[in-house]
């Protein structure tokens, strides 16, 4: 069980209100504390930066942050199967896509550097069509697929919750030129409907879509 953060923009912006945001959750949102380690991934005009800590985030070594057109920044909290260390801390990057999620998902995959289910079902979820795989994986036991994911410079933003669904929400907040999806309403966002997947991109342009199309709503 965890708690995220991202923004997308159009322009460069300051990240530090947003990781202010993310600890305030970690620390006093619903059932915290969220304590486990906290990492964040930041992408602007000029590259990457990518920065995690095993300390929780409201005691952080770092406090200065480069601007960022896509921020992603998670606190965890460590299920009772994988340590606190940095390869069990999100965000998750492998090639050009990136990672996090909140919930438990019972997967498995051989090409893990740690031993967590959320880098698992990442490591499952980019192999092939993502809506389809999604499904493949809906036969599994899990509480929450809840994540956001970059992969060739889309985001794609997934509520799929299957236990706690009152708890494991997403909402999304649309201003001009930003979007924010957070795991708590830290504003004026509106709650995603479960089994959909947001598509956002690189224009902010917008595509809700359904996991089961076919079923009844």
């Amino acid at each position: 069980m965890c708690r995220f953060i991202a923004v997308v923009s159009t322009e460069e912006f300051e990240v530090e209100s947003y990781i202010d945001i993310l600890e305030h959750m970690a620390r006093s949102g619903r059932r915290a504390p969220h304590k486990d380690g906290w990492g964040v991934w930041i992408k602007n005009s000029h590259g990457e930066f990518i920065h995690k800590e095993t300390l929780p985030i409201w005691e952080r070594k770092i406090k200065k942050f480069p601007k960022a057109k896509i921020l992603f920044a998670h606190a965890r909290k460590k299920g009772s199967g994988a340590s606190i260390g940095l390869t069990n801390t999100h965000p998750f990057i492998r090639d050009d896509a990136v990672f996090m999620h909140n919930g438990v998902a019972v997967v498995e995959h051989p090409d893990v550097l740690g031993d967590t289910d959320s880098e698992k079902l990442f490591m499952n979820l980019i192999e092939g069509d993502l809506i389809q795989k999604i499904r493949e994986l809906s036969t599994t036991d899990f509480s929450s697929m809840n994540s956001v994911l970059y992969r060739h410079g889309e985001i794609y933003v997934i509520r799929f919750a299957r236990k706690s669904i009152n708890y494991y929400t997403i909402f999304v907040e649309h201003y001009n030129n930003k979007i924010i999806i957070s795991t708590e309403n830290i504003g004026r966002g509106e709650e995603m409907n479960n089994e959909t997947v947001l598509k956002i991109m690189p224009d902010l342009k917008v595509e809700y879509l359904p996991i089961f199309p076919d079923r009844d709503r």
